[in-house]
């Protein structure tokens, strides 16, 4: 089969999933709200609710049909030999040219729904502030991020992939060897990643404007939280949320050795200082989390990758007939990376959702632990009150359908959430009792 037709069906695939799953959202959000969640909405809130959601569901069925018919085109269409002509044979230049023949279309799709999410639908529903200037600034250092992002995996796959000949002498070395060209590999990727999160922690800064909270009773109350904590944040920062939209948020930063707390300005000008305190010991409960067989099992992952990487290092035959079929599929005779890559992308995608649940259920098991450190530290009617403002706020999905919660969801669904934080507040008052 064609890499070309292959690439088709995952494509498909991915719009019958995606349309399975909307069908399954509108059908549970026909049933009553349960009582952890009930008083989230009103019934007039609540059809705004629906009304939001499916003008979002609208979007997304109009652009999935425009993407599929520029990708279409672009799959079946006889640049890739002329590009490979153009550049000379530089596979460098190949890849990259590559990219930008996809990156062009998918950018101004990308742009015209952002737009209109932005300025019609959240518009719409009292939800955003953005002034044109300010979204075509985010959307640009967004895209730009994504684009370096995306350009120097490329090229360091091709670097990579243009020099293992030489490396492996034919490749006719044996596994020690090929471990040792593997640590070095990892290696140079580990600092690619370093290099990409400190970029996009200085995108962050150039999206926002950061200020440092001042001294007072707010911020000695924030560090008292931490006690106990071996780990600490020591930088605690007010950003302009309230400038883009009606958004609250308080997250925890964390970048290697360096952790912040952000706090959204109407966050603290709206809610209730116990409220905010609620969540930052939430937060707090992430730097507690203690290891657990789900953090083990993704170290086991790292290891199993990294075998896997020597293996085809050791014997490259698999890599090396995948590629000349890419190759075949496009009609080109000089590898072209990121054909390959958008090829493996396809390839891996039942791999990735299974990844995506393992994820999915470890990050929302942390959820409810850091929930848990909230409640013992007294702020779980707080946490519970912060939630349910902030859904109505936000129009949020408080009931999603069980399947869909543990296919897509990295947070628990809010009725889950509401309802495991009142049982753990339950069994205190009993403890106390």
């Amino acid at each position: 089969m064609s890499a070309r037709i292959l690439i088709v069906l995952f494509i498909l695939l991915s719009i019958v999933y995606n349309a399975v799953l909307s069908f399954v959202a509108q059908k549970q959000r026909q049933k009553p709200l349960p009582v952890s969640v009930s008083d989230v909405y009103d019934p007039a809130r609540y059809q705004k609710f629906l009304a939001y959601k499916a003008d979002y569901r609208r979007l997304s069925y109009l652009f999935q049909l425009l993407g599929l018919l520029v990708e279409l085109p672009l799959l079946f269409s006889a640049l890739y030999p002329a590009v490979e002509r153009f550049c000379g044979g530089n596979p460098y230049l190949i890849a990259l040219l590559t990219y930008v023949i996809f990156l062009i279309p998918e950018t101004i799709l990308s742009g015209i729904r952002s737009g209109i999410s932005t300025f019609h639908i959240e518009e719409k529903y009292g939800m955003n502030k953005k002034t044109v200037r300010e979204f075509i600034k985010d959307f640009c250092i967004e895209n730009v991020l994504e684009m370096l992002i995306i350009v120097l995996l490329t090229l360091f796959v091709t670097f990579v992939g243009e020099h293992m000949d030489a490396w492996t002498g034919h490749f006719s070395i044996g596994l020690p060897s090929a471990a040792k060209i593997s640590l070095i590999l990892f290696a140079a990727f580990f600092l690619i990643v370093v290099l990409l999160n400190l970029i996009s922690y200085q995108a962050l800064r150039l999206q926002y404007h950061f200020t440092p909270m001042p001294e007072g009773p707010l911020l000695d109350k924030i560090r008292k939280l931490q006690e106990g904590s071996k780990k600490k944040v020591k930088a605690v920062y007010i950003y302009d949320e309230s400038k883009k939209s009606t958004s609250k948020n308080a997250f925890l930063l964390k970048l290697f050795w360096h952790r912040e707390f952000g706090i959204a300005d109407n966050f603290i000008n709206e809610n209730e200082e116990r409220e905010l305190l609620a969540v930052l010991s939430h937060e707090i409960g992430h730097l507690k989390h203690r290891k657990n067989w789900r953090n083990y099992l993704s170290y086991l992952s790292i290891v199993l990758l990294f075998l896997v990487i020597i293996g085809l290092i050791a014997w490259p035959s698999p890599v090396l007939r995948f590629a000349d079929w890419v190759s075949q599929s496009f009609g080109i005779s000089v590898t072209n990376y990121t054909m390959i890559l958008n090829v493996l992308s396809s390839l891996l995608g039942p791999v990735s959702i299974l990844f995506g649940l393992f994820h999915n259920s470890r990050s929302r098991a942390e959820e409810y632990e850091a929930d848990r450190e909230a409640v013992s530290n007294g702020y779980g009617q707080e946490l519970i009150a912060t939630f349910k403002r902030l859904s109505n706020d936000e129009l949020v999905d408080v009931n999603p359908h069980p399947l869909i919660e543990t296919l897509e969801y990295d947070h628990p669904g809010m009725a889950n959430r509401i309802a495991a934080i009142q049982r753990e507040m339950a069994k205190g008052r009993q403890t106390a009792g």
